[in-house]
């Protein structure tokens, strides 16, 4: 068992994706979702950075924003075609759950990439060719139905765990192992699996537009 850890710089809830039965990670973190190394079985998680802090006016340094085992592994396109996670395809005038909704990229006839209007288009619903060519080049899709997501109620990691954290830009397989099982221990004796909180952006909305799945 392997487990990554990475900073995250914004919570929409997109990426991860944690609504419904499955938590995603669909678009982002490349590296991550490319990786021959990550296996079914392993851990992802993501804490708390100072470019969060900084929108959310927050203390999230050293703070859990979630975890979830990976439970499978599929493409992109088997994503897009797979009817368990048609829900997670973008309505940008639903709710913000539909808003930030990560399944929108799919092969048009002649093989390349369509980016569907979701929240990495352009403003105009336009394609974002930067967001395009960094999200396909993650080639697959992580899912779980083994997560926490803790969003704007994330817990403070103990102390004595506080090295599962990333402390720069990309991610980190977090050694020694022992620290990881230590950090999967304290994690499932403490926290019932599934939705904490909001993600911690949405706080940038008016209140009567959040719309929590549990």
């Amino acid at each position: 068992m392997i487990m990554y850890s990475y900073l995250i710089e914004h919570d929409l809830g997109l990426a991860p994706n944690p609504f419904g039965k499955y938590c995603t990670l669909a678009v982002c973190k490349s590296e991550i979702r490319k990786s021959k190394k990550l296996s079914v079985g392993d851990w992802i998680i993501g804490t708390g950075s100072s470019a969060l802090e900084e929108t959310t006016k927050k203390r999230l340094k050293g703070k859990l924003i979630y975890a979830m085992r990976v439970t499978e592994k599929i493409t992109l396109e088997d994503y897009w075609n797979d009817k368990r996670f048609q829900y997670k395809k973008p309505v940008m005038n639903g709710t913000l759950v539909t808003m930030y909704g990560d399944n929108f990229y799919h092969k048009g006839i002649d093989g390349n990439w369509i980016q569907d209007d979701s929240a990495h288009c352009m403003t105009n619903g336009s394609c974002n060719p930067e967001h395009l060519r960094k999200d396909t080049r993650g080639k697959n899709v992580l899912i779980s139905d083994h997560f926490y997501y803790f969003g704007n109620m994330a817990p403070a990691i103990s102390k004595e765990l506080l090295g599962v954290c990333h402390t720069t830009q990309g991610q980190k397989i977090v050694t020694p192992a022992e620290l990881a099982t230590a950090f999967i221990d304290w994690l499932t004796s403490n926290f019932q699996q599934g939705i904490h909180g909001d993600p911690l952006n949405w706080s940038e909305y008016n209140p009567n537009q959040l719309s929590l799945l549990l």
